[in-house]
């Protein structure tokens, strides 16, 4: 079997850094498909939540608009809470309004939805 570096660094410091989980062995990864191999390694290096930010900033600027989505201020997903800033009291009073639908149009870009929540201020 292949001999894998040590992790330094980290809080999984001194473990070997082997992305596979108990059932799925490097002899037998050609009986896996790239999706599930990458959903392996996306799980074991805590990587989902940096994937889903960066697709819920995505499908924001998308159905926002690049005139609305130059406008906000920041944008930042966490937990299912997607908070969104703006400068403009104007907009961000229209997005208040608008989000649940925001919220719904979102989900639906989405493999599967996990905005629970948008935080406007």
């Amino acid at each position: 079997m292949k001999e894998y570096h040590r992790i330094t660094r980290g809080r999984r410091a001194g473990q070997v850094a082997s992305p596979w989980r108990k059932g799925v062995r490097p002899e037998c990864i050609h009986e896996y498909g790239i999706a599930e191999l990458l959903n392996v390694v996306y799980d074991y290096y805590d990587l989902r939540p940096i994937i889903d930010e960066n697709a819920v900033r995505k499908a924001y600027t998308e159905i926002a608009g690049e005139m609305i989505s130059k406008l906000t201020k920041s944008v930042s997903f966490k937990d299912g809470v997607l908070t969104l800033k703006f400068d403009t009291a104007t907009l961000r009073q229209e997005v208040l309004y608008r989000r649940s639908s925001l919220m719904e149009k979102i989900n639906e870009k989405l493999p599967e939805p996990i905005v629970k929540e948008i935080n406007v201020y």
